[in-house]
């Protein structure tokens, strides 16, 4: 990402922000990142597993920053562990200063009959995916500056709304989000606040998506676009949900999903 030279709108400027990305077992981490970092705002970037590919992941996300001649910082999370995202959330705060916008995009997918779904199975699943948010939630919550405004973006999926087959302990997970995202919004608006989902739908790193071809995939033929989505695209919605001129969208789950939630 090259250093970006163009007239931002006012409200949508992100100059004089910091912001944290979490998680990068997917695409999409990377490309919000890069989304915030051209908008203006200093991002620093944290894994959600310790696993050494997201842990470099990472480290690239917040090399593309530095590129772009914005502030960042790095670390390994394991999002599991309470004590860990406290720890590494004060230690950020100290290094980087206070993130006013948080990112949340921790994703383990699992596509298993319920009888066959291991109680570990459904622990990492739930814990990944939806006690992760909460622990990262917490933390942020508890080192807001008083009168300090944010913003809480949790990347989610739209299966937490809508379900299918062998997809109970995933669903489940992600629905418990945006139980998350509708209290937090009431819990924290008061203080300036917002707090809004993303939820995307089959993108082109879902696990089980099918070939490409229109013809040769019948999954696409639910999906009003006839393409799986982008990490890019998730970017400017990202930027939005960041941006003072989104300062009064709060409590939603706003659907990036080429219009399968319309789907009868």
């Amino acid at each position: 990402m090259a250093e970006m030279d163009w007239q931002r709108q006012p409200g949508f400027d992100l100059a004089g922000k910091r912001a944290l990305v979490v998680g990068f077992a997917n695409p999409a981490g990377r490309a919000i990142v890069n989304a915030l970092a051209e908008a203006g705002a200093d991002v620093a970037t944290a894994s959600a597993t310790l696993d050494g590919d997201e842990v470099m992941e990472a480290k690239r996300a917040s090399g593309d920053v530095t590129k772009a001649g914005r502030a960042s910082f790095s670390q390994g999370w394991d999002v599991t562990l309470p004590t860990n995202v406290q720890v590494g959330f004060k230690q950020l705060v100290k290094e980087f200063g206070f993130p006013q916008v948080l990112v949340f995009n921790a994703d383990v997918p699992l596509a298993k009959p319920i009888e066959k779904t291991t109680d570990a199975e459904f622990g990492r699943v739930s814990q990944l995916n939806m006690a992760g948010a909460f622990y990262a939630a917490r933390s942020w919550t508890k080192e807001l500056p008083e009168g300090t405004t944010g913003r809480l973006i949790f990347v989610n999926s739209m299966l937490g709304e809508r379900g299918i087959p062998e997809g109970a302990a995933y669903a489940a997970a992600r629905g418990a989000i945006v139980g998350l995202v509708v209290a937090l919004s009431q819990e924290l608006g008061p203080r300036g606040v917002t707090v809004n989902g993303i939820g995307t739908g089959w993108m082109e790193w879902t696990q089980g998506r099918g070939p490409d071809e229109i013809g040769a995939n019948r999954l696409l033929r639910f999906v009003p676009m006839r393409r799986f989505g982008r990490a890019d695209e998730l970017g400017g919605l990202a930027v939005l949900l960041a941006s003072d001129a989104g300062g009064y969208l709060n409590g939603q789950m706003f659907h990036a999903d080429g219009g399968v939630m319309t789907h009868i």
